[in-house]
């Protein structure tokens, strides 16, 4: 605890420099891979197939259907 005012005003608000969201994302990468052969292209495939995914939620209103179960 004693370091968080120092990272404050180093750093600014922790917000601003919180890795969760790109560790999250790495995550989504790592589980898609699953090709050894070809592993650029599989996580290129991976990528685009989710912001296809992301496009025609966002464009038919189909977040709900779309989103993972719980």
């Amino acid at each position: 605890l004693l370091h968080i005012p120092d990272d404050l005003l180093f750093c600014g608000p922790s917000w601003t420099t919180w890795t969760f969201w790109m560790e999250r994302y790495c995550g989504f990468l790592q589980a898609g891979l699953r090709s050894k052969r070809f592993p650029w292209a599989n996580l290129n495939n991976v990528v685009l197939q989710k912001a296809y995914l992301e496009q025609l939620g966002a464009r038919y209103d189909l977040e709900d259907e779309l989103s993972s179960p719980k």
